[in-house]
């Protein structure tokens, strides 16, 4: 595993101002441009990586580029890559399907989709960034690229689509071919809700799951909370259910520690049965030993891991990957992210409001809206175009509530 470090923040690009004052020379730095860190990569023995490291300088100093992080991801990616696979970066075999990029594509990116670990567009993202630092390390002559060719230069004729489409209607960009396609996926299709049969099958494997990672899923299907929302979702709103209410509404936002979207504060719904489940684990023996009140002194988070620490969006994202490998192994078709619990609320929410009788499809829309945290109606609206487009009306109470309550499962 190669090893990294972050310099501070510094400035490039500044300019010194000298004043003598005195017989004394004074001088200061202003304007510049403000960058983050620039990181330095070396390998498991402990070794500078010399061309990476430059390349980087290279994009921050001359590119100016404000961040990294992805580029960072992707390198960090590769170089793995190679070290596990006794790979050089710059040695190419005669055969494609020998050469490091092509490998690294085909074996690691590709395989990577395939399991659902990283998107497409993930992907596609990072291979292009290989392709960059290749770009560069050719220009700089570090390699030669009749030599030993990284990827073949294709140029790729693209039909325009704009208002003169008739006049030109197709242009040729120039790319690679490691690059990676990104299915075009239209509006409504972007939303990705489990259906009957998929909840189904996801309760009887969430049954099996920590408590913790259960209840997090059920804020966010039954709630439609956002994973950091679920994660942070504060102790100080679960109660004890005294009137027989049927749902609670609870306003949730950085004021009471919830890591909300754009820090913005908003009311959501709760169902009896799941506050009922987020009780119970409140005044559980389990949490109880989890617990350290010197931890928490202003928002103490619901969930607490094993390690008394707040139960983490990693964590969820390493048991949902753990799911989807699950219904793989056993030829269930599961293509879902943990994003797509939320999809599922804000579907089978509004097809249940939109089967109650006289009830307008805009005061539907609003609320589904609101609960949604969504800034843009157009967001909401996909809703309403893929249930159209499915055909479908869903009792979204009847169902979530008889599939995920049989998930819960404090044993």
């Amino acid at each position: 595993m190669i090893n990294i470090i972050k310099s501070k923040k510094f400035k490039i690009g500044s300019k010194a101002t000298f004043k003598s004052v005195n017989g004394k020379i004074n001088y200061k730095f202003s304007d510049g441009v403000e960058v983050e860190s620039i990181p330095t990569i070396f390998d498991s023995n402990g070794k500078y990586i010399y061309p990476v490291n430059l390349w980087f300088i290279h994009l921050i100093t001359v590119e100016r580029a404000k961040s990294l992080n992805s580029c960072l991801r992707a390198i960090q990616r590769y170089w793995n890559f190679l070290e596990k696979n006794e790979l050089k970066w710059d040695h190419f075999p005669e055969s494609k399907s020998l050469k490091p990029t092509y490998r690294f594509r085909n074996q690691n990116l590709l395989k990577a989709i395939d399991t659902g670990e990283l998107k497409a567009s993930t992907c596609s993202v990072y291979i292009n960034h290989i392709i960059s630092f290749y770009e560069w390390a050719i220009n700089q002559n570090f390699i030669n690229y009749d030599v030993v060719k990284p990827f073949e230069i294709e140029f790729i004729p693209i039909s325009s689509q704009d208002k003169l489409g008739h006049m030109n209607r197709k242009y040729i960009v120039r790319s690679t071919d490691l690059r990676i396609r990104v299915p075009k996926r239209n509006s409504p299709r972007s939303l990705n809700p489990l259906t009957i049969e998929e909840l189904h099958q996801y309760s009887k494997v969430l049954k099996k799951k920590s408590i913790e990672f259960q209840l997090h899923q059920q804020l966010q299907i039954k709630s439609g909370l956002r994973i950091e929302e679920a994660c942070s979702f504060p102790a100080s709103l679960v109660k004890p259910n005294y009137k027989n209410q049927d749902f609670f509404e609870v306003e949730i936002g950085p004021f009471n520690g919830v890591k909300t979207k754009f820090n913005k504060e908003r009311k959501i719904e709760i169902h009896s049965s799941l506050m009922e489940s987020l009780y119970r684990y409140l005044i559980s023996e389990r949490r109880a030993n989890r617990i350290d009140q010197n931890t928490f002194q202003k928002h103490e988070p619901l969930l607490i891991n094993k390690y008394k620490k707040p139960y983490s969006s990693n964590s969820v994202q390493v048991e949902f990957f753990k799911i989807r490998n699950e219904f793989i192994n056993k030829d269930i078709t599961f293509n879902h992210k943990t994003h797509d619990l939320r999809a599922t609320y804000g579907t089978y929410k509004l097809a249940s409001l939109l089967k109650i009788k006289d009830f307008d499809v805009a005061d539907a829309m609003s609320l589904v809206m609101s609960w949604m945290g969504h800034s843009d109606e157009k967001t909401t609206w996909k809703y309403l175009t893929f249930l159209e487009s499915q055909n479908a009306r869903l009792n979204a109470i009847s169902i979530l509530d008889q599939f995920m309550n049989e998930a819960i499962n404090y044993e």
